[in-house]
């Protein structure tokens, strides 16, 4: 016999975080891919915020990126006339003086834990996350051509925000994406909401507000990344002394 739908369990699985010590010791990234024309009017920013806001809380250093504010060039394909043309430097920032991108490489190479909010845009991630996604292809070249792995001992996880379903298509994509650069995934890694099918966005804030398992899963996500990156750390440092 089945057993009784009684929906999600709430409050079950909650991830402890690490001490403070060790919490400040970790960098946080958060980068959003919205291209709402006013901050606030970005939800899934808004959840990005609240995570870097938990993160500062635990004692850790967080950095914020909009890539609506940036200049960006779109990749214009080296790898796809030769692996070797891709490379890093990336070719558009060396060929176009106001291409910002590197803001962004320096950003991402500095970081230990790494943040991406996106809204869904018809089943899949924003243009913006898309541009940044392509962009990156000279950090993930760099380990599969050159042999250089320039992202080790990092984390990511995901925010993602939207109308009618589309969130496992959007997290699976950039999921395959962030492990082929090298990041490490954490037990829980993606905070998510997906409004009713009237598609009445006007109301969507306030429901997100009042989702107890969208707050749970935020706060399942900054714990299980902290955790996560900590332990990357204590063991690189373990690695670096010989022990």
């Amino acid at each position: 016999m089945p057993a009784p739908l009684v929906g999600r369990k709430f409050g079950v699985n909650i991830v402890p975080v690490p001490d403070k010590d060790t919490c400040r010791q970790i960098h946080v990234l958060g980068i959003s891919g919205s291209s709402r024309q006013q901050p606030e009017m970005s939800k899934s920013e808004r959840l990005l915020d609240r995570a870097l806001g938990q993160y500062r809380e635990y004692g850790c250093q967080t950095e914020f990126i909009r890539l609506k504010d940036l200049k960006i060039y779109d990749c214009e394909g080296n790898y796809s006339e030769n692996p070797a043309y891709c490379t890093y430097p990336c070719q558009s920032t060396l060929k176009y003086e106001d291409d910002q991108m590197q803001r962004v490489y320096d950003a991402v190479l500095a970081c230990d834990i790494l943040i991406l909010a996106t809204p869904i845009r018809w089943n899949n991630h924003s243009a913006l996350i898309q541009k940044f996604v392509e962009r990156m292809n000279t950090i993930e070249n760099q380990y599969s051509w050159f042999g250089n792995r320039m992202i080790q001992n990092k984390v990511a996880g995901l925010i993602i925000i939207g109308h009618v379903d589309g969130i496992q298509h959007v997290a699976g994509n950039l999921m395959n994406f962030l492990s082929w650069l090298g990041f490490h995934i954490p037990e829980v890694a993606i905070a998510s909401w997906v409004g009713e099918n009237d598609e009445d966005t006007t109301k969507d804030w306030d429901l997100i507000e009042k989702n107890k398992y969208t707050r749970e899963d935020l706060s399942n996500l900054v714990a299980s990344a902290l955790r996560l990156a900590c332990a990357l750390k204590r063991h690189g440092a373990e690695e670096r002394a010989g022990t």
